[in-house]
């Protein structure tokens, strides 16, 4: 059990989170002692009280100590009265020990939902805010994400939770020692060089309780992933006649799963139980060393209870010493789990400050050298230009080189070509969410420091090929947090309304996991309803038809048009998307081959 404080925003370590191969883990050991003790900054007094608590409550069984060595010498002493106020202290002292421990493990609980909410609040604001692309940092399942947010986010802050615990018992620990050493120096050698020997022990099995920690949460994301896959493709599952084969799969991710992570549970639990086994020993020892001199009548009874009360406290020190290594140990790999997360080239520490919770409206255009749209000045779009946009993507040997790239106010300009040209590539490179090679995208004129924070509602809004929906209700999924005036204009020109009509809950149905309940044409139109909502200057979409029939999409642009969205870049083959264009793009092999212009 331990203590702790109310969280809230906090400061964080200045420089990226560093490892090098010489001095590896004293490197990452410092950037989780920094990350920590930022935290602990964040409530400085909250944390302070805790503290104060947990001392109080470590070191009650000092004073219970004395009071059992005045009653047992009161009891062999003949001529002594029966002690029984102080037998009454006794047990009040205890009762008041255990409330003391229910008011600071309260309070101790803000704290911790504090140190999380603090760490997942900045990586959330890092993936959604810091420049560059994030897709590169985001894990690659849903079950790793979870893992990452969830187990290291606690494992980081149990650091936090343990020094509480740690200092507590080193204080107290010190104390009870003094007055042990004062019995006899002999006492010193039983309780420290068991404990030296415990601390070496741990320090050895400290590298391989990282690499273990590290394989065991990879195995478990990879099992959490294939969880979150299967439910999300529970149909392809059926229709394939693939249930046996599936199972199959997660039998053996889950047999290698069990098998990493107990070797990691096994390692952890024998650095545990060297701590706890040291102190025990330790203990005995001294308590050995103590009874002989007790057998020549050096000490009195009362002596004996008090050094047996006391070494119990010494005693507990091992063990917060091996908790705190193999915590410290696993928290090292959750921190770099973590700070992958985060923007590169510089990493800020998970324990960095947010600079908002909420954001109002799109960031500056620019970087502060480029001037940005005046106040209250959205930079309504006129231009929107691409020069030389280059891209190579690694492994796959497509992307796009020096593409240029026009889309004016009132313009349809559509980007086509064969599959595996590099339309989509374009277009993510154009809003930022990939990496670019080259090349610059300019808004009205002014060069864009970071597509990913600049093009978005309501100056642009994009539609992917698949739409990433949540297991929300329809109305919340396409809204996600705007006002709900344009939702039913947006949901009639997608051609949503009349589906709209047969769902059991009209706006309120629940659509299951990633739109598991919608078909596939209900799914783009739903993600093309989000972006309308938003009412962008530049409409951006990916191929509205891979998923619609021919004539709904065209009755989709012909309600889009008319309801005033005159400016959209699309990717698209049909023929009637074509004849609307203003200007036609074709791209062969991430090259511009031919800009059609009509006439």
């Amino acid at each position: 059990m331990t203590g702790g404080c109310a969280g809230r925003r906090v400061r964080g370590p200045s420089g990226p989170l560093r490892s090098s191969k010489s001095g590896k883990h004293r490197a990452q050991r410092s950037s989780v002692t920094r990350v920590a003790w930022r935290l602990m900054r964040n409530e400085p007094v909250a944390y302070a009280t805790s503290w104060a608590g947990w001392i109080t409550f470590f070191s009650m069984p000092l004073l219970s100590g004395l009071i059992v060595k005045v009653v047992l010498d009161r009891i062999v002493d003949p001529d002594a009265a029966a002690p029984w106020g102080l037998l009454g202290a006794l047990v009040g002292l205890e009762a008041v020990r255990w409330a003391l421990l229910v008011t600071v493990a309260v309070q101790w609980h803000g704290c911790w939902v504090g140190w999380q909410t603090v760490q997942r609040v900045n990586v959330l604001d890092s993936l959604v805010s810091d420049p560059g692309p994030a897709a590169g940092r985001l894990p690659g399942a849903p079950g790793e994400a979870v893992s990452r947010f969830r187990d290291d986010v606690q494992d980081v802050s149990m650091v936090l939770d343990v020094w509480l615990d740690l200092s507590a018992s080193i204080m107290t620990s010190a104390v009870a020692l003094t007055v042990l050493l004062a019995i006899d120096p002999r006492v010193a050698v039983a309780v420290v060089i068991p404990t030296l020997v415990a601390m070496a022990a741990c320090s050895w099995l400290g590298p391989r309780l990282r690499v273990w920690r590290r394989q065991a949460r990879e195995a478990a994301a990879r099992v959490t992933g294939f969880i979150g896959d299967v439910f999300g493709a529970v149909l392809a599952v059926q229709a394939a006649g693939a249930e046996a084969s599936v199972g199959r799969r997660f039998g053996r991710i889950n047999a290698a799963r069990a098998q990493v992570s107990l070797r990691d549970q096994v390692g952890s639990e024998v650095v545990r139980s060297l701590g706890y086994g040291t102190g025990e020993v330790a203990a005995g020892v001294a308590l050995v060393v103590v009874a002989s001199q007790f057998g020549r009548g050096g000490l009195s009874v009362g002596d004996l209870g008090l050094f047996a009360a006391y070494a119990s406290v010494v005693a507990d020190l091992p063990k917060w010493i091996g908790r705190y290594l193999v915590i410290s140990r696993q928290a090292d790999v959750s921190l770099d789990r973590l700070a992958a997360l985060l923007a590169q080239p510089e990493r800020r520490a998970v324990a960095a400050p947010t600079r908002t919770y909420l954001r109002h409206g799109p960031p500056p255009l620019a970087a502060p050298a480029v001037r940005a749209p005046a106040d209250g000045d959205r930079g309504a779009l006129r231009e929107l230009r691409a020069d030389g946009l280059t891209v190579a993507l690694p492994g796959s040997g497509r992307g796009i080189d020096g593409v240029d790239l026009v889309v004016r106010r009132g313009e349809l300009v559509v980007v086509t070509g064969p599959v595996g040209a590099g339309k989509t590539t374009l277009l993510r490179a154009l809003l930022g969410l990939v990496g670019t090679d080259g090349g610059m995208v300019v808004w009205n004129g002014e060069p864009v420091a970071d597509p990913s924070r600049v093009l978005v509602p309501p100056r642009a809004a994009y539609l992917p090929q698949v739409p990433r929906l949540f297991s929300e209700p329809l109305a919340h999924t396409i809204l996600l947090g705007e006002a709900a005036d344009e939702l039913d204009d947006a949901l009639r020109m997608v051609c949503l309304d009349e589906d709209l009509g047969r769902m059991p809950d009209g706006h309120a149905t629940v659509i299951g996991p990633k739109g598991l309940r919608l078909s596939g044409g209900q799914i783009q139109r739903a993600g093309a309803a989000r972006a309308l909502v938003r009412r962008p200057d530049l409409l951006v979409v990916d191929d509205l038809s891979s998923a619609l029939d021919a004539a709904t999409e065209a009755t989709v642009w012909e309600r889009v048009a008319g309801g005033g969205y005159e400016t959209a870049l699309l990717v698209s083959h049909r023929a009637h998307v074509l004849d609307r264009a203003d200007r036609i793009v074709v791209l062969d092999a991430g090259r511009v081959v031919k800009v059609l212009t009509r006439a």
